[in-house]
């Protein structure tokens, strides 16, 4: 199973929405006043007077009552291994406005991550989940997917942020094996090490005759090695060679390795 290894930011509780628009408005009013009374017909004195007079009589004015999310955390980070078929991640939220809130949309950045919550209607103080599941067929390494939630109160659409590292079942090294033209020929070799688990090389094939690959078992369950050789050099070559696992069950592996000769 996924470990969930870490948090991230809070979402749209970070910071006061509100208190920041309020701040934006006494911006504006100070630009509206410096392009209507340039400083040669109204005194630097009177400027400011004007200004905290205004930013005084918006303190007395009350904020209408708003609507808003707020988001537990909106990054989780899980360590999967290949025998691992799938993360599912809960991001929890709280209305932390005085109204109700409209959960319009929730999209999704593929069709391997879906995402749901209970319903779509959210009066103040109520709390509620997303849980988004991330299918990893085929997939591995250090893995990223993006949930988007948007909602009909105003504020910029919740991104959820869902990142994974998923093992690979072997370490393959290297990638990729040249020769130059007019090179001996010599075989080259490519090591596969399997990690905590036992997996096994089930085949090795090349889609160049030309090339080469057979494999030798260094450690059974965990460690071969794949030796490629060319025919000659004589000519330039390009193959790959596929690598066939046996694991993880029900959904083996196979790794790609490619062959030059320059």
């Amino acid at each position: 199973m996924c470990q969930l290894a870490g948090t991230g930011d809070h979402g749209r509780d970070a910071g006061y929405p509100r208190l920041r628009a309020h701040h934006e408005g006494v911006r504006r009013f100070q630009l509206s006043l410096a392009l209507l009374f340039p400083r040669f017909a109204l005194g630097k004195a009177a400027m400011l007077r004007l200004r905290f007079a205004f930013a005084a009589a918006l303190l007395l004015i009350p904020l209408s009552a708003s609507a808003e999310l707020s988001w537990k955390r909106t990054v989780q980070e899980f360590q999967c291994t290949p025998d691992d078929k799938s993360v599912e991640a809960h991001f929890t939220f709280t209305n932390s406005g005085k109204s109700t809130v409209t959960i319009k949309e929730i999209h999704t950045t593929c069709g391997c991550t879906t995402a749901k919550l209970d319903k779509k209607v959210y009066a103040p103080g109520e709390t509620g989940e997303v849980v988004a599941t991330y299918s990893l067929r085929g997939q591995s390494g250090a893995l990223r997917k993006l949930v988007t939630v948007t909602t009909d109160d105003g504020q910029q659409p919740a991104v959820l942020d869902i990142r994974v590292f998923r093992q690979e079942a072997f370490e393959v090294r290297p990638t990729l094996v040249y020769w130059r033209s007019g090179d001996a020929g010599e075989a080259k070799t490519v090591q596969l090490k399997a990690g905590a688990h036992s997996a096994h090389v089930k085949s090795v094939t090349s889609s160049n005759p030309r090339v080469t690959a057979t494999v030798k078992t260094v450690k059974e369950g965990g460690e071969y090695a794949i030796l490629i050789k060319p025919t000659d050099t004589a000519q330039r070559e390009t193959a790959e060679i596929t690598v066939t696992t046996d694991y993880p069950a029900g959904a083996p592996r196979s790794y790609k390795i490619q062959a030059r000769v320059k």
